[in-house]
């Protein structure tokens, strides 16, 4: 809680260095208005965040934490699980920029990964991520989901359906990522185990 905290004091000090800039850079107003104009997107993503924080409450989550992630915004917990929450207030497709390097590397995480879709004109809507891919991505994430969880009945499964081959394809680069990434953060985890010990 004391990032949420720390967040919600934030604007009162913002608003001081934001009007202490502007009179040490004797700002006039068109030079302003630029400004904001150029950074409308970067603004409107930073308040979705914030907004975001208050949504997640609500819905139960706890420890909630703003991070600068390749992968998510938040991370929170709710029930005892970990959960790493991206934020969404594009009118398009929420998933339409998650690259399938970004799909591998939300696949490293050990915790669900969720979409928050924020929309001025709806009620914001939490989602499991792999819901909401494209049907070729969805199927690089299963594929990737079944061999970090060393699921051979699953993989056998994947095996069988036709998109499986055209995503072995289409992503063999990132899935050959993947497995190197897989293979090292096994071999950390282990040691660390080992020193435990």
């Amino acid at each position: 809680m004391y990032v949420y905290n720390r967040a919600k004091r934030l604007p009162n000090r913002v608003d001081t260095l934001l009007i202490d800039a502007i009179i040490d850079q004797q700002l006039n107003r068109e030079e302003i208005e630029y400004a904001l104009k150029r950074a409308r997107g970067i603004i409107i993503g930073y308040a979705m965040e914030y907004r975001a924080l208050r949504i997640l409450e609500k819905q139960g989550f706890k420890d909630l934490k703003l991070v600068t992630a390749p992968t998510h915004d938040i991370e929170a917990t709710r029930n005892g699980k970990k959960y790493y929450i991206e934020v969404k207030a594009s009118r398009y497709n929420p998933t339409k920029h998650y690259t399938s390097w970004k799909i591998a590397m939300i696949t490293l995480l050990n915790g669900e990964h969720y979409t928050l879709i924020i929309r001025p004109d709806n009620k914001p809507v939490l989602k499991p991520t792999k819901e909401i891919l494209s049907p070729p991505k969805r199927t690089l994430y299963s594929l990737l989901k079944a061999i970090k969880n060393k699921d051979l009945e699953q993989l056998r499964k994947l095996a069988t359906q036709p998109e499986t081959k055209k995503t072995l394809k289409q992503y063999s680069r990132t899935i050959k990522w993947f497995t190197q990434k897989l293979r090292k953060q096994t071999s950390i985890e282990n040691k660390s185990i080992k020193q435990k010990r």
